[in-house]
């Protein structure tokens, strides 16, 4: 049985990887991977996903338990700013809930972690997806967060963001992206119904957060 599980919403929310720590068999995918290879003047629009090769790969995993055992996901760096002691005891305890679960669970399990900050612009995707969460965060918030991630080059990476990138750019596509979500725009036929939204604005809900996306995959493997 495969479980995906995507993860969308505000730049370097310093989630989706902490949260598979907590899953045995797992794999993550990240929508960047898919980027078209022309050079877009704006990398944070729908235009810059080859969505078309994104969904062939989510179907191709969602059905078939040989792919994802050899499918080979990014390694992502967790950064410094948010280990800490209370991560790593909720990690063990959130651990020993999701091994509990597993040991009940007659199927043999693998997860698939789909993170993308436009995940929900596209139905095809969104249909592919067992869980979706949202991470809301404000303005500041954000621009710190990239500016802290992006702003200054890092070993290992090639992108620095340009001067007002975030303004122009990132922030905009942001909001236009998912406003469908922020205003919750939806109709009955929304896609998007189960949608599950958190706030992330303080690392302070970082680790209340993690735990409430484990428990929710755990529920979904008890129905």
């Amino acid at each position: 049985m495969i479980i995906t599980i995507g993860i969308s919403g505000a730049s370097c929310a310093d989630i989706g990887h902490l949260v598979t720590e907590n899953f045995p068999k797992f794999d993550n995918i990240t929508s960047r991977r898919f980027f078209q290879e022309t050079n877009l003047a704006n990398g944070e629009c729908p235009d810059a996903i080859d969505f078309n090769s994104f969904i062939s790969t989510l179907c191709e995993l969602r059905t078939s338990a040989s792919l994802v055992k050899t499918f080979k996901s990014k390694k992502v760096q967790i950064r410094k700013n948010v280990e800490s002691t209370e991560l790593d005891n909720l990690t063990l305890n959130l651990n020993a809930k999701v091994q509990n679960v597993l040991m009940q669970t007659e199927n043999e399990l693998y997860f698939v972690f789909i993170d993308g900050f436009l995940l929900y612009v596209n139905p095809d995707v969104i249909k592919q997806l067992d869980i979706k969460l949202f991470l809301k965060a404000d303005y500041d918030t954000v621009k710190k967060r990239r500016e802290t991630e992006y702003g200054k080059k890092l070993l290992g990476r090639r992108w620095v963001d340009p001067p007002n990138y975030f303004d122009q750019m990132v922030w905009p596509n942001y909001i236009k992206a998912n406003d469908h979500i922020i205003n919750r725009s939806g109709g009955e036929n929304d896609l998007l119904n189960d949608l599950i939204v958190l706030e992330s604005n303080s690392l302070s809900t970082l680790s209340e957060n993690i735990e409430k996306v484990v428990k929710v995959i755990l529920e979904k493997l008890s129905k």
